[in-house]
């Protein structure tokens, strides 16, 4: 779940907060899950609001392949993380089943959905740059 604000005139999105609720089996150490799941929101974090890859379309080439056009999420775009890990017998007679990857899937649908939410037109693509958030609201008609 993502809580957001969105300045309708410069098109900045900012994540105030994240919750995450996480089932993965039986919790070896449920330390290491809750750090595994916060640096993946950190990552859709990420995905979400700044990574954005320029391809040229002839040569297959990156066009911005480095930190200098390639941003991403600082210390100050990482929101307040709350995590939760399922845990119980249930849990736990299923045995390990991993975390890995799976909750880094989930942010950039929560974030835009919030964003959705805020100004009552959906940003198409990610990531939710300023201009594509404006170019929603332009196309929605400004701000009901």
């Amino acid at each position: 779940m993502a809580e957001v604000t969105v300045d309708v005139e410069t098109g900045v999105v900012k994540v105030e907060k994240m919750v995450a609720v996480q089932d993965v089996g039986l919790v070896i150490d449920l330390k290491t899950a809750e750090s595994q799941i916060t640096g993946a929101i950190t990552m859709g974090v990420g995905y979400t609001l700044f990574e954005h890859k320029i391809m040229d379309e002839h040569l297959g080439r990156m066009m911005n392949p480095n930190m200098e056009f390639y941003k991403l999420a600082g210390i100050g775009d990482i929101p307040q993380i709350d995590v939760y890990v399922v845990t119980g017998k249930k849990q736990d007679d299923r045995g390990v089943i991993g975390l890995g990857e799976p909750p880094v899937i989930s942010p950039g649908a929560a974030i835009a959905n919030a964003v959705a939410n805020a100004i009552g037109v959906r940003v198409p693509n990610l990531p939710l740059t300023p201009d594509r958030v404006l170019a929603a609201l332009e196309k929605k008609g400004g701000l009901s």
